[in-house]
């Protein structure tokens, strides 16, 4: 005789069954995020992952997976096996060193991995893309954190004046790696005042799987998206996008910097995030660290002009970099100026680079490179 069965009775089962589940999922942590395709049987990224739109994401075969570094870096070629015979260059910066108007292959790493650099004795410069877009250099210091464990040899991080401007909106990346920040603020001594948002450790709730939903499904999308990155090399919607030429810039004849006067920039410079950018050199250890003030698109018939573009008018532009120069040789910190290297013609907006402003860029820092890789 068959047993009857009891809905009611197998619906309370299931829920206390997923519960358990999420409990368990929460206490444990699982690494899921080292569960990757990529580096094995589809070729590391060139780049994270990344973008800004969900309408994009199966445009560009990308998905950005931010809350799970291990995923993360696990989809990037950096995560391989480091040769014995490579330098391992590390580059840290923001929308302009990921390349967000370029291919991947065209990105300033790969344009300096083609140069085929050498140190003086004999290994090879390769650089690594660990770029992200928007310039946070909060972020920027929890990359760095985690790329040590890939073994770099240099690594230049690519700033400029907006970089080290305090940002309140970085929090979204922060939060999913609040662990692991509040570990680097009682180490380093960083400013949780940078915030508006207090940064705690995720609660019980926020490590189940439910709470954890978003991040588990960045991780099966970018596993989804390798085999199609392996098959067409795109990993961004702007690699389908014609070049679009740049437009005229409207340079105005303001002083106005982000609704401060030149009589404001001591208050200006004295808010910028020092204490972060310090952090850098502390995280690396004994592994080198040069800070690029990378170009900037500087308008024609400078002569005439109170400003170098339609974002920075001469006074903040030009204080900061005098800021920059004294405040690293201070600190006997490495700093290479580089912000007007590049004609208008190798831009596309203010910041981002085309594919021979990323070249020109690149075989003007070899130089530099092959110097520092030699010491």
């Amino acid at each position: 005789m068959k047993s009857e069965v009891h809905p009611l009775r197998m619906l309370l089962k299931a829920v206390i069954l997923f519960a358990v589940v999420n409990v368990v999922f929460a206490l444990v942590n699982p690494p899921v995020g080292k569960i990757t395709i990529y580096n094995s049987i589809v070729p590391g990224r060139l780049r994270f992952p990344y973008e800004k739109e969900p309408a994009f994401y199966f445009v560009g075969y990308n998905a950005p997976i931010y809350e799970d570094f291990d995923a993360m870096f696990g989809a990037h070629v950096v995560s391989k096996k480091k040769p014995a015979n490579e330098f391992r260059l590390i580059l840290l910066g923001d929308s302009a060193t990921w390349g967000v108007s370029v291919l991947a292959e065209e990105t300033l790493s790969e344009q300096i991995n083609r140069l085929n650099i050498q140190t003086c004795d004999g290994r090879i410069v390769r650089a690594y893309n660990l770029g992200y877009p928007m310039s946070f250099p909060t972020r920027d210091i929890l990359i760095l954190d985690k790329s040590m464990e890939y073994e770099p040899d240099m690594v230049f991080w690519l700033i400029t004046l907006s970089t080290l401007q305090p940002k309140t909106a970085e929090t979204y990346f922060i939060l999913p790696h609040s662990e692991r920040y509040l570990h680097l603020v009682q180490a380093y001594d960083l400013k949780l005042s940078h915030f508006s948002y207090p940064i705690q450790k995720p609660s019980l709730w926020n490590r189940t799987i439910i709470g954890q939903r978003a991040r588990l499904k960045n991780i099966v999308l970018t596993q989804a998206f390798g085999v199609l990155w392996a098959a067409t090399g795109i990993d961004s919607h702007v690699s389908v996008q014609p070049e679009l030429p740049l437009p005229a810039p409207k340079i105005g004849d303001n002083l106005d910097y982000s609704g401060r006067l030149p009589e404001e920039a001591p208050e200006l410079f004295d808010s910028l995030m020092m204490d972060v950018l310090s952090t850098a050199f502390e995280v690396a250890g004994d592994v080198p660290v040069v800070l690029v003030n990378e170009p900037i698109f500087v308008a024609a018939n400078q002569d005439h002009l109170v400003r170098y573009n339609e974002f920075y008018p001469h006074w903040v532009f030009d204080g900061y970099r005098q800021f920059m120069f004294e405040w690293s040789e201070e600190h006997d910190y490495g700093l290479l100026d580089y912000w007007d290297v590049l004609p208008p013609e190798d831009f596309v907006d203010q910041f981002h680079r085309n594919p021979s402003g990323e070249k020109r860029f690149a075989e003007l820092l070899a130089p530099e490179i092959e110097k520092l890789a030699c010491p």
